[in-house]
């Protein structure tokens, strides 16, 4: 009879010690009678809550994380496009700068041009002035005949001429 009253104390005990819950408890790991303290005690419920839980708060986590992605996202393709117009511009830019290097290589050229027909210019103008002069020495010491003259005066012309239609 002892190990009767024993053995109802002993399961007395397991009895009221399973209507605590224990969310550690794992059923995996208590055999048959940790399963029945498990669904006694109400462990199961508890591990069942807790994981539900954890999925909620993983799941939140998740759409968090995919808001932060999108907005993340969203600025990327911001900064892309600002990058994309920067780089219009500044081909624009360069566009325009090839423009007017070669505006300025005409220019350049043009310049030289000129410079090249004044320096011309120059020379035969410079070189009509001393035939000028040279004419009106041999006029004023009477070296010339009027046909001689006449003829002088007229190459002077033509020379005038040629310098003042190029």
């Amino acid at each position: 009879m002892k190990k009767i009253g024993i053995s109802g104390s002993v399961l007395s005990l397991c009895l009221l010690s399973g209507c605590t819950t224990d969310p550690s408890n794992d059923p995996h790991s208590g055999g048959f009678f940790g399963g029945v303290h498990g669904l006694a005690a109400g462990d199961y419920d508890a591990r069942q809550q807790a994981l539900l839980e954890q999925r909620d708060d993983s799941l939140n986590q998740l759409r968090a994380l995919n808001e932060e992605g999108s907005a993340l996202e969203a600025q990327r393709q911001m900064k892309a496009d600002q990058v994309a117009e920067q780089r219009r511009q500044l081909a624009a830019l360069k566009a325009r700068n090839r423009a007017l290097a070669n505006r300025i290589n005409q220019l350049k050229y043009s310049k030289a041009v000129t410079e090249q027909q004044t320096a011309e210019l120059r020379r035969r103008q410079q070189q009509l002035t001393r035939n000028i002069q040279q004419f009106e020495s041999e006029l004023d010491r009477g070296q010339l005949t009027a046909a001689q003259a006449d003829s002088k005066r007229l190459s002077l012309e033509r020379q005038y001429d040629a310098i003042k239609d190029l």
